[in-house]
């Protein structure tokens, strides 16, 4: 269960750590927006306005806001956005494990996909809160990953990525209109 608990961990803090790139990436193409804001911060009354709630600084104090939103393990950007990713990994994995299970024992059972994504969701909801969120287990990995530098990101990079393209692939063959899908299929008849 540990070994289980730590990759899923790693999944999400590389789902975590590019959900903070792609945030600069789009702030970067949004800059022209940030300096029109820091202009308007510049006008004299609002500049003013800054200083008597007491900032003395308003554009240090608007970019560790966004840092803040953006960084913070604890609720930010980059956590939901992660979080999102590793559960919807879950999610994939869990579909191709109902469709091993639907088409070895009941082929012929016509379900509605809407309530398979809703189990699915729950299960895979459930594994993230069991797996990272008790005991905030998320906030210590992004702690103790953070530390961590050269091959070792760049293994688990291509792992986490890889892990994503294989949930799916996963999910579509054992499918009805998939390899594995089909041969448990005609398994019964």
């Amino acid at each position: 269960m540990k070994q289980i608990e730590y990759f899923y961990n790693i999944i999400y803090y590389f789902f975590y750590r590019g959900a903070i790139k792609i945030s600069y990436g789009l702030d970067f193409i949004l800059y022209p927006y940030r300096k029109l804001i820091f202009l308007i911060i510049d006008i004299p009354v609002i500049r003013k306005q800054y200083t008597k709630r007491g900032i003395i600084n308003p554009r240090k104090t608007i970019e560790e806001r966004r840092k803040k939103t953006t960084e913070s393990p604890i609720l930010s950007r980059g956590t939901i956005i992660g979080a999102g990713l590793a559960q919807f990994t879950f999610v994939l994995f869990y579909i191709g494990i109902y469709h091993i299970f639907k088409y070895s024992f009941f082929p012929t059972f016509e379900d509605s996909f809407g309530y398979v994504l809703t189990v699915t969701f729950i299960l895979a909801f459930t594994t993230d809160v069991i797996l990272c969120q008790k005991g905030d287990k998320g906030e210590k990995y992004i702690k103790e990953f953070n530390k961590r530098k050269g091959w070792w990101r760049t293994k688990w990079k291509i792992i986490t990525i890889l892990s994503l393209f294989l949930s799916l692939w996963f999910s579509l063959t054992t499918s009805s209109g998939g390899n594995v899908g089909q041969f448990l299929i005609s398994l019964h008849f």
